[in-house]
């Protein structure tokens, strides 16, 4: 269980929650309520149970689940429909955000890039971000073209380096190794993401993961697609 509030655009978080029975009287009418007070931190429960002793009043004092999200106590938030998204969201928003980083992830392992062995044996590293896509791809249809060829070879450069002349058998492989590594995470990309939409707690989703097997129908479908 876990207890919170919002107060001046910050989340409060309690971290104790105390039972006891409150002696009231009134009209010579004795009232025995049940009081159940939540509490912020030591200091506000240490002041309530020596106030609770006290009085020789009888309480059980239990701490609350707050492990996973002590992290936004004391967070700044709009109001309190952001702070329950964050610390009691539904599966579908949990869903959504998952989706979320996997695009990230996916995107991250894209722009990345990939190494390529060249004919002469040097291994060098391209990242793929969408300029370096939109710059291969251009000089792809350049060679396809005749634009570009074993006279002219083409101009390019691998990561951290200054551009030099590639033949059109080694651009060819930079190109085609690029397409295959883009294809391949965006359609694992895809179907991780089918997979979570699969999911229904919240356990299962914080295990998904980015680069994780697919298993069952998942991965017959992307070993169909890519093999």
């Amino acid at each position: 269980m876990i207890n919170y509030y919002v107060e001046n655009g910050i989340i409060i978080i309690n971290k104790y929650v105390v039972k006891y029975k409150n002696l009231t009287t009134s009209n010579k009418v004795i009232t025995n309520s049940d009081i159940i007070q939540y509490v912020y931190d030591d200091m506000e429960l240490n002041g309530l149970i020596s106030e609770l002793e006290r009085k020789s009043l009888d309480y059980e004092c239990h701490k609350l689940d707050t492990d996973n999200i002590l992290k936004y106590n004391g967070l700044a938030v709009s109001d309190y429909e952001e702070a329950r998204k964050l610390l009691e969201p539904t599966i579908n928003e949990l869903i959504d955000k998952k989706i979320s980083e996997i695009k990230q992830e996916c995107k991250n392992h894209i722009y990345n890039g990939i190494d390529v062995d060249l004919e002469n044996g040097e291994k060098k590293h391209f990242s793929l971000t969408l300029e370096d896509q939109i710059n291969i791809n251009g000089l792809a249809s350049q060679i396809s073209i005749g634009n570009l060829n074993n006279e002219t070879k083409v101009p390019y450069h691998a990561d951290g380096e200054m551009c030099t002349l590639f033949s059109i058998s080694d651009f060819n492989l930079i190109a085609n190794k690029a397409a295959e590594y883009i294809i391949s995470q965006t359609t694992y990309c895809n179907h991780i993401m089918a997979y979570i939409k699969s999911l229904e707690t919240a356990e299962d989703l914080n295990n998904v993961y980015y680069g994780m097997p697919l298993t069952g129908e998942f991965l017959n479908n992307f070993e169909t697609i890519t093999k």
